[in-house]
């Protein structure tokens, strides 16, 4: 017995071997993408690839060098070009072009122009930056040698031969930072720096006749030993030691060995291989194995890949042929299917059930139920298949529970007879009959045994969709009679279908029904309704459920119509999973759990999961490599970190542990600047300011993550402007427009398709100048012109004020001097001859008029005298003027008066309009008063109250009717004085009791 088992063990350790060494030689299971569809490249033709600082992946084509962002190209048409077979960036960005017709040119980062660098030649190829900082380039003659900040140029010619077009294919460094140049027919040259000269090393040009010999070379790389790999045509593939420069050829058996170009890279398995292209499409050289692999998935007609290019920063291979460009990027590996061999199955067939052969302790074997046939069992190192058929073909496996030794396959036989659950013996390699496995397909109406586990009892729990379940013992097959007929009708009338069964941690047995999720209590064996541990209001919409998962941590995972829930092991809801978390399709029919906790949901849309602990929902579809939409057939986890899935014709293979270890985004960038629809040149480390008119502007903006997984999703930010961020999904162009003069800062971001957001976002800074008529020191200039013209109005004023003063002080003494002096003496002479008329003289009546209308006119002429001079415009003087004025005449006439002037108005000042009429309506009432009043007392009193002045005469004389008809004028006068002062004028009078006057009108402090 000791012999046997030793002799197994190591029958599985030369298996083991022998597959490990299998899968190292096989030629690698990776999927390329094919870059643009054809019209959106200048040219279908690639010479060269490079990478610059940023991140933007350029190409060489045919017609002119285009640079590319991951979802739009920008082409470099003029100046025209031609031919572009090199490319580099330099430390400051810039990248170096050599190309046919313009010789060496070099495109500006921040303005994207391109400029020829006069001092090269026309015809130049290769271009290549030393790690010295120098650029080196191809011509006709030999290689040149160019200052890149100066522009200065070495020549080094080879030796002419009838090779007509560049003497050199392109340019190596190894890691003692030698440079080496592949000569397109003189052979390979190391360049010697202390004698600057170029030393060929193998090729027509050595001088060791061991080591001179025709060779055609093609481009070539350093592999990361250091070793130089290059194409030699006819000879396969050239592989140089720089330091012993021992060398030898590697040729393709059956093949004309016309190597274009070689690259180093790894596969799927992160193994080292050697891409190399050639005329005839793509290959791969494992260094190990000294074996080729031709790719034959890359597109079926034939194409020549002229250069491979491999990004250290991220692993991505870019391949530049005859027909565009395709791309490898590792990350996008995800996601691998494995179709099953037409030879072995009939198809079209799906696989429905999914397991690992724990037999194989590699991990590497697989047991696949199919829909008709039979099982497989796939071992995946050497990707080989068998097929086990079934006892009859017409079967579908349902579902896998394995024991030591035996698989046991829970079927529905369509033809309705034979077994509805069989046994293969994996050690004997053929189907058993075990007592539990012919009962189980006969406790049912119809060989339809859809569901099965074994749990730690050694108990069968078997179920069909209609007629519920049943439990036997595995070791006598005799049914268990847990319940009565009655009670599994009960629990499926009005169609609850079973439709899975799960076990826990606790050995609990769980079932989804279309009524939700039962368990079986112990002891007792009661099926209990889960889903009644909460409230209905809780509840799903729709408790019909398609599958049930017992997680790790004692929680149960529900699959239902609509939803997917997460339930405590008491029944209590704890998570709810609907379409507004992301789930396509309300169909969900499959669950998975991996080692991280993840959920895994298949449905009719997609693969989703969901992470209990971040939260996290992602959702996979056929644009992220599955080969369908349809994820219903069958779901596997094994050993938590791979996950296989049941598809037509195959499986599908996802690297959960790839997919949780993400890489973080590459920054974003701005691919273009646009106001106003036209592109303007930016640098994004700098400030950038526009014009007031210029406040329209789009960012387009994007992240340089080249991988075929579509789902990328942006969002931008305007500070100064938005209160939050702007999640523009699939569209990565910010607009604004009509923005205020001001600063802002707007934030780019962007997340890859399993929701992992840039972690640090790009800021723009940007200013919109104030229009000249919004700056300060116009508004300044605005207030000091309207400060100087409101100033010169002052200005203005005030001198013809003076003006007006002067003109009324010249009046006032014109009229004082000249008709004053006139009137007094014609007083004078009037009284000198009325003195010497005799008494009865018939003129003595006529002087008597003359000289009193000269004195009349006298006063009036010394009232307007003192109203028009400027000096009496105070109202103290005016008041002054009504007292003296007033008590002259009430003491002429004995009249006991008071006069009542407050001493807060003394300081007013009143214009001479105003004060004329002021004092000409109180010296008319004053008059009156005296005249005709006969009172014997007198009041006058003026008051400053709210802005008004009022003026008030009072006596206890006999008075009048003021209403009573009159041929004076003096009551009417008055009237029209205060409505020339804006006022209102008031008199009270009774016959017998007196009479008031009462004036007020508005005054301006």
């Amino acid at each position: 017995m000791l012999r046997k088992l030793l002799v197994t063990a190591l029958l599985q350790l030369l298996l083991s071997g022998r597959s490990l060494t299998l899968l190292h030689a096989q030629p690698p299971n990776v999927v390329f993408n094919r870059l643009l569809d054809k019209g959106e490249f200048p040219s279908q033709t690639v010479y060269s690839i490079a990478r610059d600082r940023q991140g933007f992946i350029w190409f060489g084509t045919r017609r002119c060098p285009v640079r590319y962002d991951g979802q739009s190209v920008r082409s470099f048409l003029f100046p025209e070009t031609y031919l572009i077979t090199g490319m580099a960036a330099d430390s400051a960005n810039r990248m170096w072009v050599a190309s046919d017709r313009r010789g060496i040119c070099r495109i500006d980062p921040h303005t994207l122009r391109l400029t020829p660098i006069l001092k090269a030649p026309k015809t130049t190829g290769y271009f290549y930056e030393s790690s010295t900082g120098e650029g080196w380039f191809s011509t006709v003659n030999g290689v040149g040698r160019l200052n890149l900040r100066t522009h200065h140029v070495d020549y080094y010619s080879f030796r002419q031969t009838t090779y007509q077009g560049l003497k050199a294919k392109g340019f190596l460094e190894d890691k003692q930072h030698r440079l080496w140049v592949i000569g397109s027919d003189n052979g390979v040259f190391r360049f010697d720096r202390r004698a600057n000269r170029f030393i060929c090393v193998l090729g027509i040009d050595c001088p060791d006749p061991k080591r001179s010999q025709q060779l055609y070379l093609s481009r070539g790389c350093v592999d990361a030993s250091g070793i130089l790999w290059i194409g030699a045509y006819g000879h396969g593939l050239l592989r140089l030691d720089p330091d012993t420069e021992q060398f030898s050829f590697f040729k393709l058996p059956n093949e004309p060995n016309r190597i274009t170009c070689v690259e180093e890279g790894q596969d799927e398995n992160k193994k080292r291989v050697l891409w190399v292209g050639d005329e005839n499409g793509l290959l791969v050289f494992r260094p190990e194995q000294r074996q080729f692999f031709r790719l034959t998935n890359m597109q079926a007609a034939p194409f020549q890949t002229n250069v491979l290019y491999r990004d250290s920063s991220n692993g991505v291979l870019w391949v530049g042929t005859s027909t565009g460009v395709f791309s490898y990027n590792p990350q996008d590996n995800l996601i691998r299917t494995i179709t099953l061999p037409t030879s072995l199955v009939r198809q079209p067939v799906v696989v429905k059930v999914i397991a690992a052969d724990p037999q194989d302790t590699t991990g590497q074997t697989f047991w696949l139920g199919l829909s008709h046939t039979g099982i497989l069992r796939w071992h995946r190192p050497t990707n080989r298949f068998s097929l086990i058929p079934f006892p009859r073909g017409e079967s579908e496996a349902m579902w896998f529970q394995q024991t030591a030794t035996q698989l046991w396959i829970g079927l529905r036989n369509w033809g309705y007879k034979g077994d509805g659950v069989i046994v293969y013996d994996t050690r004997l390699h053929r189907f058993v009959d075990t007592p539990a496995g012919k009962r189980a397909g006969t406790l049912f109406s119809v060989p339809f045994v859809d569901h099965g586990l074994i749990d730690r009892q050694q108990r069968l729990w078997v179920g069909n969709n209609d007629e519920g379940l049943q439990v036997l013992d595995m070791r006598t097959g005799k049914p268990l009679p847990y319940w009565s007929d009655s009670i599994r009708a009960a629990l499926h009338r009005n169609n609850n279908f079973l439709t899975g069964l799960a076990i826990d941690a606790t050995d609990r047995i769980w079932l989804s029904t279309y009524r939700g999720l039962y368990y079986v209590a112990e002891p007792g064996h009661r099926f209990v309704w889960a889903d009644g541990a909460q409230p209905t209001t809780k509840l799903p919409d729709d408790l019909a459920t398609n599958a049930v998962l017992a997680a790790r941590n004692g929680h149960v995972w529900a699959a239902r119509w609509g939803s997917v829930t997460e339930s405590l092991p008491n029944g209590r809801l704890v998570t709810m999973l609907t379409a507004r978390d992301g789930l396509y399709d309300r169909e969900n029919r499959r669950l998975a759990e991996d080692q991280e906790g993840t959920i895994w949901i298949g449905n009719f849309d997609g693969l989703h999961s969901y992470n209990p602990i971040n939260k996290r929902f992602l959702r996979l579809t056929a644009n992220d490599g599955l080969s369908q939409n349809t994820v219903t057939a069958a779901l596997y986890m094994h050993q938590g970190t791979e996950l296989f899935i049941g598809q037509q014709n195959g499986i599908d293979h996802v690297d959960v542990t790839q997919l949780h270890r993400r890489t973080s985004l590459p920054p974003v960038v701005v691919t273009s600047f646009h106001v106003h629809e036209q592109e303007r040149p930016i640098e994004p480390t700098r400030p950038i300011q526009l014009s007031r008119t210029d406040n329209a502007f789009s960012v387009d903006f994007t992240t340089l993550r080249y991988s075929r997984l579509a789902n990328t999703q942006y969002a931008y930010f305007l500070e100064g402007l938005d209160e939050r961020w702007n999640y523009s999904g699939a569209s990565h162009r910010a607009y604004y427009t009509n923005l205020d003069p001001g600063q802002y800062t707007l934030h780019l971001k962007a997340a890859d398709s399993f929701g992992n957001w840039s972690q640090k976002p790009l800021l723009l800074s940007i200013e919109i100048l104030p229009a000249y008529y919004e700056t300060w020191w116009f508004r300044g200039l605005i207030v000091l012109l309207v400060a100087g013209f409101l100033y010169g109005l002052y200005r203005y004023r005030i001198n013809q004020l003076m003006r007006v003063l002067h003109i009324r002080n010249r009046i006032s003494a014109d009229l004082h001097d000249e008709i004053g002096s006139s009137l007094s003496g014609i007083g004078i002479l009037g009284t000198m001859i009325k003195q010497n008329l005799p008494a009865e003289h018939p003129s003595g009546s006529m002087v008597e008029r003359i000289v009193s209308e000269a004195r009349h006119v006298s006063n009036s002429l010394d009232d307007i005298v003192w109203s028009i001079n400027p000096n009496n415009d105070e109202l103290s003087n005016l008041i002054a003027r009504i007292n003296r004025y007033a008590a002259e005449l009430f003491e002429a006439s004995g009249i006991i008066y008071q006069i009542s002037v407050p001493d807060t108005i003394q300081h007013l000042t009143l214009p001479m309009e105003k004060r004329q009429d002021l004092y000409l309506i109180s010296k008319e009432a004053v008059n009156n008063l005296v005249k005709h009043a006969q009172a014997t007392q007198a009041s006058l009193k003026i008051s400053l109250e709210h802005q008004r002045l009022y003026l008030e005469v009072r006596d206890n004389g006999i008075g009048f009717d003021p209403n009573a008809e009159t041929e004076r004028n003096g009551v009417r006068n008055m009237q029209m004085r205060a409505k020339n002062l804006h006022g209102e004028l008031a008199i009270t009078s009774v016959p017998g009791q007196g009479t008031s006057l009462q004036l007020s009108f508005p005054v301006l402090f």
